[in-house]
C-alpha cells in the first residue's frame, strides 16, 4: 500500500499565499487638512454629516407637569411619619416630598 499525498495539486498554488512586499511612498502623504481642502475645491464635502455631541445632564429638573414614577426603599416607621405629615398638613404625597425637598434645600 503506498500512500499518496492528496495535497500535491494544491502545492503549485502556494504562491498567493506568500506576504506581498511592502510599497514605501518616495512622497510624503498629505495631511488630512489638505485632502478637504482639495475636496472642497473639486466640489466634494467631507464633513457633510458633523458629528453632534449631546451634553450631559449634571441632575434632572423636575417638571410640575409630569410626574416620575419611582420606587424607594424606606423604613416603615419613616413611612409613617411621613404619612402623618401629609395627613396634618392636607398634602397629597407629591406635595409633601415637595415641601420636604423645599425643607432639604434650605438646610
Amino acid at each position: 500500500m503506498t500512500i499518496t499525498n492528496t495535497f500535491k495539486d494544491l502545492a503549485r498554488d502556494l504562491e498567493m499565499f506568500t506576504p506581498k512586499k511592502v510599497i514605501v511612498a518616495s512622497e510624503p502623504l498629505p495631511s488630512s487638512r489638505q485632502l478637504e481642502r482639495l475636496a472642497e475645491q473639486e466640489g466634494f464635502a467631507i464633513n457633510n454629516q458633523p458629528v453632534v455631541r449631546k451634553a450631559l445632564k449634571s441632575g434632572r429638573v423636575a417638571s410640575k407637569d409630569k410626574a416620575q414614577p419611582m420606587t424607594l426603599r424606606i423604613r416603615i416607621a419613616d413611612w409613617n411619619k411621613f404619612s402623618a405629615f401629609c395627613e396634618r398638613n392636607e398634602y397629597t404625597v407629591a406635595e409633601g416630598f415637595e415641601r420636604l425637598a423645599t425643607l432639604a434645600e434650605a438646610l
